[in-house]
């Protein structure tokens, strides 16, 4: 057996049925058809347009309340000799079952987008801010990475070292200085110390460099035609 459908599914279709009759009174039942024990509403007055007032109050709370999707059936009141009783009907039904909405992937709240993109612009200033750091550990003066780079060659601290070995090698004895007379033994103890240095520094250089030959007479070229590059090369070495 088919069931039964609904044939008013508005506020207005209903009203307007209640119109269509001369009769005020009416009943109200849950359900499809009339029942005495489904009764809702009831209006058993003589006034129409009470009877539609009240009638139009009872059909608000019922859409009011969008979980209601009862089916509901008005019924006229007619009277028969001495009894009223409902000579019409007709079922109604005002709210409908909501259907489920399919779940969209990316469909986000817009207070969670919010929150997602507030995340994402701190993840990049704390991305920026770890580069600038980085960026300013990593430089150094020009100047600083040239000498760094330039002490830390083999020839030229073998050069430096060749050359102040050099420097302590006196070209004559001295034997007056500041007014502090020196005696002819103190002046050849002094030189003979120094020639150990020398002799001793250029065996530890023999070690460690394979032309050393080389290298000496390149530094001794330097201290002779740039004074001032080999000055600034002692200067670095001393500190």
């Amino acid at each position: 057996m088919a069931t039964f459908q609904p044939e008013i599914h508005t506020p207005q279709g209903v009203l307007d049925y209640y119109d269509s009759y001369d009769i005020a009174g009416y009943s109200v039942y849950a359900g499809h058809k009339i029942d005495p024990k489904m009764g809702r509403y009831t209006y058993t007055g003589n006034d129409k347009n009470e009877g539609r007032d009240q009638l139009t109050n009872a059909l608000n709370a019922i859409i009011q309340n969008p979980d209601n999707i009862n089916t509901y059936c008005i019924a006229i009141l007619g009277q028969k000799g001495k009894k009223v009783e409902e000579i019409n009907s007709i079922s109604f039904q005002l709210n409908k079952r909501q259907s489920a909405q399919p779940y969209q992937i990316g469909a986000y709240q817009p207070n969670m987008m919010n929150e997602i993109n507030a995340l994402r612009s701190e993840i990049a200033a704390l991305k920026m801010q770890q580069e600038l750091e980085e960026d300013e550990e990593d430089e150094e003066p020009e100047e600083e990475n040239f000498l760094a780079g330039l002490l830390k060659s083999p020839q030229i601290q073998t050069m430096i070292l060749s050359q102040l070995s050099s420097l302590f090698a006196p070209t004559q004895k001295v034997t007056h200085v500041a007014g502090i007379e020196k005696t002819e033994t103190m002046a050849n103890e002094t030189e003979i110390d120094n020639e150990e240095r020398i002799y001793d520094a250029v065996e530890r250089l023999k070690l460690v460099d394979d032309q050393l030959a080389s290298d000496l007479e390149l530094l001794c070229e330097m201290a002779e035609t740039d004074k001032m590059q080999f000055n600034f090369l002692l200067k670095m070495l001393r500190k």
